[in-house]
């Protein structure tokens, strides 16, 4: 009987092992099923391409503004500089001519170089009288004016640019988004509601749209604001050597200064 209990006690520890064996042994995978792939692939890097195929055809429109706000700025940055429209070097010999009251010379210099402050310049001293040059002072500066205001109007036809480029950006922007959110609501409306990868591409382009849109209108208004203040600011120092041309040509300035230093005004 003992070896009997012995042999049902030695199975019965062999059966409750094996089960324990079994789990602790390393048990293979399951074959994929055919036509699987073995494993997810690596996430993709975006590209500025992309971006742009996501973006829809509003991106087109707004590349073309890219590029004309960036066209606009070389044009600009060439233009609206004081080398170019108030150079130094044409403003000190005219300056000195007018010192020497050698209205002459002052009409070739001013002819011969033209920009922004010799062609204001050039319609005030056809107003000269020869008999009486200091009381065709005021019909001067009239003329100096009038002409440089135009010539003012013409280089700001250039920046005015800019600030289309500011208002139409974000509007074109804004027309891709609606576009985008249109074509989202008609999958929903389909049927994909729980299905977010077939909203993806919509909402980027309403969301992608946008934000280029106003990447361009951005800079482009800090550019406006800049050349337009800069031209400002040279048609101010224009004015105020114009001022001091016709007070040396008219002889204003020797009555000024004969007056600070006490003496009587020469007749």
């Amino acid at each position: 009987m003992k070896p009997f209990r012995t042999t049902i006690l030695a199975a019965l520890l062999l059966a409750a092992a094996l089960p324990l064996a079994a789990a602790a042994q390393d048990v293979p995978p399951p074959n994929p099923p055919e036509g699987a792939a073995a494993a997810e692939p690596a996430p993709q890097k975006q590209t500025l391409w992309g971006i742009i195929k996501t973006g829809g055809w509003a991106m087109w429109p707004l590349g073309a503004c890219s590029v004309g706000l960036i066209t606009m700025i070389i044009v600009n940055i060439r233009m609206v500089s004081r080398r170019n429209l108030l150079p130094p070097t044409v403003v000190a010999p005219i300056r000195a001519a007018a010192q020497n009251r050698d209205v002459g010379q002052m009409h070739q210099l001013a002819t011969s170089s033209p920009c922004l402050f010799t062609n204001g310049l050039v319609p005030g001293l056809r107003k000269i009288n020869p008999d009486d040059v200091a009381a065709s002072k005021q019909d001067m500066e009239n003329a100096i004016a009038e002409a440089v205001g135009r010539e003012e109007a013409q280089v700001g036809f250039w920046i005015n640019f800019l600030s289309l480029i500011t208002g139409v950006s974000p509007m074109i922007g804004l027309l891709g988004t609606v576009s985008g959110m249109i074509g989202a609501f008609q999958k929903i409306g389909m049927g994909g509601m729980g299905k977010p990868e077939l909203l993806a591409s919509n909402i980027g382009e309403a969301l992608i749209t946008t934000a280029t849109g106003l990447c361009i209108a951005i800079p482009a208004m800090f550019a406006y604001f800049i050349f337009r203040n800069n031209l400002s600011r040279i048609v101010r120092e224009a004015e105020g050597e114009y001022s001091a041309i016709l007070d040396a040509l008219t002889g204003a300035g020797d009555y000024f200064a004969q007056a600070q230093s006490g003496e009587p005004p020469q007749e």
